[in-house]
């Protein structure tokens, strides 16, 4: 009986979480070839149990690191990782047909339609391109309001595609990451990820001359920068030195603008 029950709440638990974060079960499916969607169904309604690789494959295909989602510790590579590595491979070459070839035409599934942003939003900073659609734009920003917590892979996507979003947005949904009861977790598990994803929304801000938007940023990332990020304290002091020359000189404007 312990151990129906001990399943049970394994089962549940992931249901729950798949459909919190707004996977369907063929999205996770197509994350990992020893997956298909009728072992996740049978495993979800509590038919058959996953091995150990597969739930590790199962819960990677939600982009979520397994200490994210459950104590266990995840030492393989997940999905996201390995197309981030090949896509970063093609945008230091500046290869533009590699990253298109990395688009699925036609997506429907959500896990595609994520992906390909991150393709085109690389494309848009290599080659300037412009391949998004409204409809991907309106799905993005749907996606990121929506989340019911917030995980590397979304900070991750979050701070690639800050560019494919409107500065409205980019407020509101930077806010909301900053807000999140997640972002503690985040910074503990990967601080990284979170301090990048800052320092980026912080360029976005002052480079579109969004003062008062930018100041909270930078007050934080000093908090949190330490001796050891020093590729990041470097970038923030370069961006900090021009940030001041242009308040200075447009304080008022660009308040008057951010409003």
């Amino acid at each position: 009986m312990k151990k129906e029950l001990i399943g049970q709440h394994i089962w549940d638990y992931y249901h729950q979480v798949r459909r919190d974060r707004g996977y369907s079960m063929g999205d996770v499916a197509i994350s990992n070839p020893y997956l298909t969607t009728s072992q996740l169904s049978r495993f979800e309604s509590g038919q058959n149990m996953l091995s150990i690789d597969r739930f590790l494959a199962a819960v990677s295909g939600l982009n979520m690191t397994t200490s994210e989602f459950f104590a266990l510790r995840d030492n393989q590579p997940s999905y996201y990782q390995r197309f981030s590595q090949k896509m970063m491979l093609a945008v230091m070459a500046k290869d533009i047909l590699a990253l298109k070839a990395m688009l699925k035409p036609n997506a429907k599934m959500k896990l595609d339609k994520l992906y390909n942003l991150l393709v085109k939003a690389a494309i848009l900073d290599v080659s300037g391109e412009k391949l998004t659609t409204s409809c991907e734009k309106a799905f993005l920003g749907t996606y990121l309001l929506l989340l019911p917590h917030w995980t590397v892979f979304d900070v991750n996507l979050f701070s690639a595609c800050l560019d494919i979003l409107d500065k409205t947005e980019v407020y509101a949904l930077g806010q909301d990451m900053l807000a999140s009861n997640s972002l503690a977790t985040l910074l503990s598990q990967n601080a990284e990820a979170v301090k990048k994803a800052l320092l980026n929304l912080y360029l976005f801000f002052i480079t579109r001359q969004y003062v008062s938007w930018a100041v909270h940023i930078q007050d934080l990332l000093e908090q949190l920068l330490t001796e050891w990020d020093m590729a990041e304290k470097i970038s923030l002091h370069i961006a900090k030195n021009f940030f001041g020359l242009s308040t200075r000189k447009n304080t008022r404007n660009f308040d008057r603008n951010s409003r």
